[in-house]
């Protein structure tokens, strides 16, 4: 059995599983991952490995498969707080009203108790199904000083990784705008100046264009350069043309592209996140290429908003950076995957489309994006890497072969297979029983506050 706390200097074998270390590696049948403290030193066969580390602490996969741990690219914490509520006014039709309906109204009903409860049982559920790291985009505007750190700290306490930000805006007034920038400064500098956490990373948040002026564009890129510990490590993260209101807006207003306005300021670059990216044109992708820009996908949320998607096939051939999040609307990668496999197949009404490619987005790309803000490679099993594992329990019907991954994901797992879940070391979940928090209290405490929230809602 695997410590709830990995010890300083001892060594863990999590082997006699089906080994599965990236998307583009070999099956390693009988393999074994070897880590240290929070990092992996070393992969093989079960034998080998057990031979060579004597004296390790063994943990039995007991030919579960061994994988990496899922990312989320994108989200919502607060977003739990809507499942089941009632809307007070006829059903949205826009993608615009869905924002003044929904998601402004349910960001300002937010408190810092809500923040923290939120973020708490979202980790849950995704850890449950496991996910190991999540890129939250935040917003809070009648709590925003502070309100990373009570999501930073519902983050420590289940034990998951994150990558975090404040969405700017200029909806709640410019003192709003400047706290955001503030916030988002502030937690910069805490996780790359101050306390060095490996579990938590930044980056800079901005709701959209369409809701920051020029100048909270501007304010917002002096902010990030201000804190020199960040530089190469934190971009920004910001949705970009989830509708087409965001195209019209800066048309209209600023006669040119989102993607071109957004350029000008400096808000593009390898570090930078752009969610959505449903109705960007063929210039504004070739910029993005360009800048090294990553582009999020999140099908799920896209279907529901019935906004389409984006031209997943274009962006491949560009060889943007693409990545997969839920933008809060799921919390299990498993499903998300199922919906940028099944999506682009059906708006591209190609059943040849998007097979391996799914897997790639999902695991190649989440790695690669969101490595870039820790100290260590998350997403991937190899020496050096963070030890973010988890232990899947599919009994496979036919044969797990190098590269059938994405198909046996698609028609046979989701996250209720995840039997086990280390981030960093330490097991968080066993036998789907939750190990660092209480589930049952944190669930109980959320639904004590869904009232309230749905009061000021």
């Amino acid at each position: 059995m695997l410590s709830s706390c990995a010890k300083r200097g001892l060594k863990t074998i999590v082997g006699n599983g089906n080994l599965i270390c990236s998307l583009n590696s070999d099956l390693i049948k009988d393999g074994a991952v070897v880590f240290e403290n929070d990092t992996i030193i070393e992969i093989g066969k079960t034998a080998e490995m057990r031979k060579k580390h004597f004296g390790s602490k063994f943990v039995n996969a007991n030919d579960k498969l061994i994988m990496p741990g899922l990312i989320n690219a994108h989200g919502h914490y607060y977003g739990f707080f809507s499942r089941g509520m009632s809307l007070k006014d006829p059903p949205p039709f826009t993608f615009l009203e869905v924002l003044q309906r929904l998601w402004w109204r349910l960001d300002r009903a937010l408190q810092h108790e809500d923040n923290y409860l939120s973020a708490a049982a979202y980790n849950i559920a995704a850890i449950k199904a496991g996910t190991t790291t999540i890129a939250d985009h935040h917003a809070s505007p009648n709590c925003i000083e502070g309100s990373l750190d009570d999501i930073a700290q519902a983050a420590l306490d289940a034990g998951i990784r994150n990558h975090i930000a404040y969405e700017v805006t200029d909806r709640n007034g410019m003192d709003g705008a400047y706290a955001g920038i503030e916030e988002n400064r502030r937690f910069i500098e805490r996780c790359y100046k101050k306390d060095k956490n490996p579990m938590l990373a930044a980056s800079f948040g901005l709701h959209a264009a369409f809701t920051c002026s020029d100048e909270t564009l501007k304010k917002s890129a002096e902010a990030l350069a201000s804190v020199k510990e960040a530089a190469g490590k934190v971009g920004f993260h910001i949705h970009v043309a989830e509708g087409k209101y965001d195209e019209e807006h800066s048309i209209k207003n600023y006669g040119k592209t989102v993607v071109d306005r957004l350029v000008e300021f400096g808000i593009a670059g390898p570090e930078t996140i752009y969610g959505h990216c449903v109705f960007v044109n063929d210039h504004e992708l070739d910029l993005i290429k360009m800048c090294g820009t990553n582009l999020v996908t999140n099908p799920a949320s896209n279907m529901n908003n019935a906004v389409g998607l984006p031209r997943a096939i274009d962006i491949v051939k560009r060889g943007i950076p693409f990545a997969l999040g839920t933008d809060g609307i799921t919390y299990d990668m498993f499903q998300e995957m199922k919906f940028l496999y099944f999506g682009n197949k059906f708006m591209n009404k190609d059943p040849r489309v998007f097979g391996w490619e799914s897997g790639d987005v999902l695991f190649n790309g989440n790695s690669k994006l969101v490595s870039k803000a820790f100290p260590k490679k998350v997403g991937v099993l190899e020496p050096g890497a963070f030890a973010d594992i988890i232990l899947v329990d599919y009994e496979i019907p036919t044969v797990l072969t190098t590269g059938s991954l994405p198909w046996q994901m698609v028609f046979g797992m989701t996250g209720a297979n995840v039997h086990t879940t280390i981030v960093g070391g330490r097991t968080v979940m066993r036998n789907r029983e939750l190990l660092t928090i209480d589930e049952k209290e944190v669930m109980a405490r959320a639904r004590e506050r869904t009232p309230g929230v749905w009061e000021r809602f």
